[in-house]
């Protein structure tokens, strides 16, 4: 027998004790969610009950291992008995069994999100509309299939400028697609839910699978989409033991379909629900979580839990404001010199919020990772934008000449090849346009169309400072480029707008571009090195360190700047408060009163008041001067 009672606060032990029936377990950051889950599992092993009939879905590989390794070395007589895995692991299991259904073959293949586009890019030349870019379409379907949504509602508000007939040839795409999955017995990742909880629409297999799992543990339940609480729902069916772990705070994926609505009505749904709150904190001093517990308080669509640290006192969360980012990203490089860099992290809403600390980190040489992304001057976009002002300063560049022309409708691969040695003939921008007969012969009717676009825009672009070339190249083509190639491309956006802030501060192209060149090469130097980690707060989410810097806390930088007209604003105060939760000792938060175009009409994230957060004392505001006044930190810019 296990001493549970050693091992577990009384929080946990309620669950792991009384854990029988539908449970929700609502579960505060650092409170211990998968040490009580391992210990209510251990507990019904212990119990006697058949580790083939408990039933695990988690969201990650890395959390199923976890937890499975740390329930085998409790008991290693249950080891590879117990199912286990994320949502999709769990489903191919099943599919294998059942796909025959379904008129699939059981050693269908599962293709990858490459496969995936490769299909679609000629479905979408079928369709007269491969303008187009096939992940745009993959994303479409995918937010269709899991939030059981038709594509025109998931469009409207991820895709909203589509129109009414492209919408239409999307529909048929889709259909087109499904048909193609099935003749040629493949299934995407998407296809996996959606096929497991078709064959739990058939009664007999729905009863077979029911009856097996006696009872069904679900993690991070509060990022289930409708597709997945359909699943849980009928896998629970017959014993109705359904014991969910989450915290309706951390909701922060709504952008893959993720639905808070789950876990909220949880206990709707279930009239006899069991509620368990675990609200002992072991991460985080009882400042830090009571700003937490502030600011979560003002969510309407929440339910009710609040955080209570078992750490000492420790010091206040500092928030720090400045006249610029530049000198917001000064301060912060400054002030990371004082710890230990690995167990540091700057947080950030959105990666280009953190340019001007990449470059400022480079100055310093202070080595960091950037955790779920690329860093923000090799972004495929970014490069594109400096591809275009690089032939402003070396017309000869074959590279960024390549990069541009390939991004033109109807100009491809063996096009551009026969195209630059023409360019090259010529000396200007100018030369190209007024000779461009020559290589209009060697293109199609829309491509002698998009060459003359783009040459217009290099034309207009010539005399114009470095951030009109900027706002041109943009506005006349690559915005809409990006609509119909991406399907982040409201991030990507964000991103050009910051490019095109840095480069209000510039008048030498020259100098720009050698500078962000070698904000780069210090990642080659780096890269490999351990230490300071820089990430959004979604890449985050799960993660703590013991000093924490959130930065960029303005009004349209976090809250972002589209919540309050999507409706969004609860989800933003929810993912402010996974970022402060995320720190266990020293917390600052930074802002600037600088918006994009170098506006300095930006106010202080709401978030900071909500928490009860003030600006420091005079004191510290002394402090601030000092360290930026500091010589060696005012390099030339």
């Amino acid at each position: 027998m296990f001493s549970y009672e050693k091992e577990l606060n009384k929080e946990q032990l309620r669950v792991v004790y009384d854990g029988e029936g539908h449970c929700l377990v609502l579960s505060g950051p650092g409170s211990g969610k998968t040490r009580t889950l391992v210990y209510r599992v251990a507990y019904l092993l212990e119990n006697g009950v058949s580790p083939s009939r408990i039933l695990l879905l988690t969201f990650t590989k890395k959390a199923s291992n976890e937890m499975l390794s740390r329930v085998y070395s409790l008991f290693p007589q249950a080891e590879e008995k117990i199912l286990g895995g994320t949502f999709h692991h769990v489903a191919n299991f099943f599919l294998r069994r059942y796909a025959h259904h379904l008129k699939y073959s059981k050693n269908y293949t599962i293709i990858d999100e490459e496969d995936a586009k490769n299909i679609l890019k000629a479905l979408l030349k079928e369709e007269g509309i491969d303008f187009i870019k096939p992940q745009v379409v993959q994303k479409m379907i995918s937010l269709s299939i899991n939030s059981q949504k038709e594509v025109e509602e998931v469009a409207g508000r991820f895709f909203p400028y589509f129109k009414e007939k492209t919408l239409e040839k999307l529909e048929i795409i889709k259909k087109k697609y499904e048909g193609r999955k099935k003749k040629t017995n493949i299934m995407d990742y998407d296809d996996l839910l959606l096929n497991w909880e078709k064959i739990l629409s058939f009664p007999e297999i729905k009863k077979e699978i029911s009856e097996k799992f006696l009872y069904v543990l679900v993690d991070e339940y509060q990022d289930t989409n409708a597709l997945q609480n359909k699943i849980i729902r009928k896998l629970g069916s017959v014993h109705k033991n359904i014991l969910v772990v989450g915290d309706d705070s951390q909701c922060i994926y709504s952008f893959r379909a993720a639905e808070i609505e789950n876990i909220i009505s949880f206990s709707k749904k279930y009239p006899k629900t069991k509620i368990f709150r675990l609200e002992k904190n072991y991460r985080s001093t009882p400042e830090i979580l009571s700003a937490a517990n502030a600011v979560i308080s003002k969510n309407s669509m929440r339910l009710e839990k609040e955080l209570k640290s078992v750490v000492p006192m420790g010091s206040p969360p500092c928030v720090f404001s400045f006249s610029s980012p530049f000198e917001e990203a000064r301060f912060v490089t400054k002030k990371l010199k004082e710890y230990d860099l690995k167990e540091t992290a700057v947080l950030f809403r959105a990666h280009y919020h953190a340019v001007e600390l990449e470059m400022e980190l480079a100055r310093q040489k202070i080595p960091y990772i950037l955790r779920g992304g690329t860093r923000f001057f090799e972004q495929f976009h970014v490069k594109d934008v400096l591809a275009f002002l690089r032939l402003f300063l070396n017309f000869y560049d074959e590279p960024s000449w390549r990069r541009i022309l390939l991004r033109q409708n109807k100009i491809g691969e063996a096009s551009v090849t026969k195209i630059i040695p023409q360019i090259f003939k010529k000396k200007s921008f100018q030369e190209v346009f007024k000779e461009k007969e020559s290589i209009f012969s060697l293109l199609s009717s829309p491509g002698k169309k998009s060459l003359e676009e783009i040459l217009q825009i290099f034309l207009k672009a010539g005399k114009e400072e470095i951030s009109e070339k900027i706002k041109i190249f943009l506005n006349n083509f690559y915005f809409k480029y990006l609509e119909f190639s991406f399907d982040n491309a409201r991030e990507r956006k964000s991103d050009l707008k910051k490019l095109y802030d840095i480069s209000l501060e510039y008048k030498d192209l020259e100098k720009m571009l050698s500078e962000f060149s070698l904000s780069e090469d210090f990642k080659k130097e780096t890269e490999r090195e351990k230490g300071l980690v820089l990430s959004t707060v979604h890449q985050a989410k799960g993660l703590e360190w013991k000093n924490v810097f959130l930065i960029s806390l303005r009004e349209g930088d976090f809250p972002h700047e589209k919540s309050t007209e999507e409706g969004l604003m609860e989800e933003e105060r929810r993912l402010f408060y996974v970022a402060i939760t995320r720190c266990k000792e020293n917390l600052y938060l930074t802002h600037s009163c600088y918006g994009f175009g170098g506006k300095s009409s930006a106010l202080p994230s709401r978030f900071l008041r909500e928490s009860f957060l003030q600006e420091n004392s005079l004191e510290n505001l002394t402090e601030i001067e000092e360290i930026i006044e500091d010589e060696d930190l005012w390099e030339s810019f």
